[in-house]
């Protein structure tokens, strides 16, 4: 093949890479919806492999200032857009010389591109147990383009490359350039996901608008139910003027997704939310309305560890961290909350202290007597300005609307 025809086919990769990029992109913004990104997955065979990955916290760079949560296949977009158009000038390359900077400048790129995907690749099969088909096509995508490059150089005769001297001549602009792509996908990935049938928080299967007024309409029904949340462990502003309360369990897949979803909320209604977090172990051990302890009491370890975090002013990063371990298939136990606490800089002795204290096994106490008042009876339970919402993982596009609601009528 000739230059033109390589270069071509580097285009063409490019472009696959920025598509496939934006599906995944799509399809974080709109975790859960019946749109093209879900539907390409599934046609691939890859049923909700993608939407599996799209819910770990290992899908998107949290709280980004001034853009909140930026999914990783946005950087991947910025990449494909780099590599495009790196590709695009070689088509118009007039003298070797300047081809030889093009590739001086792209096989470093793509080399550190192609390291990123393995690493991404072992977090998928080694911590969230799936491959995303999508996925899978980038790191493909990634590959060829290598091996395009490879057949460019040569074709070219095996021009000696200068990689500091292409770096330190071509930065700037790529650097540019991967910032409008970036900033072009980030855009319009999140235009394509904020129509009625979904929004940035991610919309859910089987629920559609009526539904959802239906469901708003009872909430503002619903009684006042005196829950308390003064001294209790809290994500967000403490004047916040909506208050939601989530009583889960820290070995609950359902719990571990709310999670996720009341992330979101915390970034996209910044000063406008705060979440107020309990303890509702389904386990006998230290559940008093639970009939069956579990072996190793792992949710009772975990519960009493992030109230004692808590007294250290470390609740959200243990919280973070007990859920990360429950994604990675680490059981709650001494030894772990240990480690966790020594990553997150707990004094540890003060943890265990406390954790084999009376005054923190009251704590847990109190709130599963509250618990048993509030008929609490399956975890995630949630509370939003103390009234009670449908048990379970929360419908985003529902709770959405509902939070959208409360703030009108402020």
């Amino acid at each position: 093949m000739n230059r033109k025809n390589l270069a071509l086919a580097g285009v063409i990769g490019g472009a696959i890479g920025l598509i496939v990029s934006f599906l995944l992109a799509i399809e974080y913004f709109g975790i859960g919806t019946e749109n093209v990104a879900s539907s390409a997955c599934s046609a691939l065979g890859g049923g909700d492999s993608c939407l599996k990955v799209a819910e770990s916290s290992y899908s998107a760079i949290p709280g980004v200032p001034f853009l909140g949560n930026v999914p990783i296949a946005l950087l991947g977009f910025g990449f494909y857009g780099l590599i495009t158009y790196s590709f695009f000038l070689v088509t118009r390359a007039k003298t070797n010389e300047e081809v030889s900077n093009f590739i001086s400048l792209l096989f470093p790129i793509l080399v550190l591109g192609l390291i990123f995907d393995f690493v991404l690749f072992g977090i998928s099969v080694g911590i969230i147990g799936t491959i995303c088909q999508l996925c899978f096509i980038t790191y493909i995508v990634t590959i060829a383009l290598l091996g395009i490059l490879f057949l460019l150089w040569k074709t070219e005769g095996k021009p000696t490359l200068n990689f500091p001297v292409a770096i330190k001549d071509g930065i700037t602009t790529a650097a540019l350039v991967y910032f409008f792509s970036f900033s072009l996908g980030f855009a319009t990935s999140k235009m394509w996901v904020s129509g009625s049938n979904s929004n940035t928080l991610a919309t859910s299967r089987g629920m559609d608008s009526a539904e959802i007024q239906s469901k708003i309409a009872a909430y503002f029904q619903e009684p006042t139910l005196g829950i308390k949340v003064e001294g209790y462990p809290f994500i967000g502003k403490k004047d916040a003027p909506i208050t939601i309360v989530k009583y889960a369990d820290y070995n609950c897949g359902h719990c571990m997704h709310t999670s996720h979803i009341l992330h979101t909320v915390l970034s996209e209604y910044d000063g406008m939310v705060r979440v107020v977090y309990k303890n509702f172990p389904l386990d006998g051990t230290c559940n008093r309305l639970m009939q069956q302890p579990r072996p190793g009491a792992t949710s009772c370890v975990a519960a009493i560890a992030a109230i004692c975090a808590d007294k250290q002013g470390k609740f959200e990063p243990m919280y973070r961290g007990l859920y990360d371990n429950l994604e990675k298939g680490v059981a709650h136990s001494g030894s772990s909350v240990v480690n966790l606490a020594n990553s997150i800089g707990l004094n540890v002795n003060s943890l265990k202290a406390c954790m084999a204290s009376k005054e923190a096994q009251n704590q847990l106490n109190a709130e599963i007597d509250e618990a048993e008042k509030l008929n609490i009876q399956s975890t995630p339970s949630l509370y939003v300005n103390d009234r009670k919402i449908e048990s379970g993982t929360p419908n985003p596009a529902f709770l959405k609307s509902l939070l959208e609601q409360i703030i009108q009528k402020m």
